[in-house]
């Protein structure tokens, strides 16, 4: 498993939040970070489970749900 730590912007916090990710959403989207698997879209370049989360360096920027296309 990946040991980093990942920063969570306040805008991927912010879209945590309006994706339906409760409770304390900095901690889980950086947990979902650090579990996270490599992954090619137009959205992000990193998945875990249905979220596609889009890092650079140590700094989550952003998140989103994965649809189903």
């Amino acid at each position: 498993m990946n040991n980093a730590s990942y920063v969570v912007t306040p805008a991927a916090q912010a879209e945590g939040r309006m994706i339906g990710i409760a409770g304390d959403v900095e901690k889980r989207i950086g947990r979902m970070a650090k579990r996270a698997a490599p992954f090619t879209h137009p959205a992000g370049n990193r998945r875990f489970h249905d979220f596609i989360l889009r890092i650079e360096a140590d700094q989550v920027l952003g998140i989103a749900r994965l649809e189903a296309e």
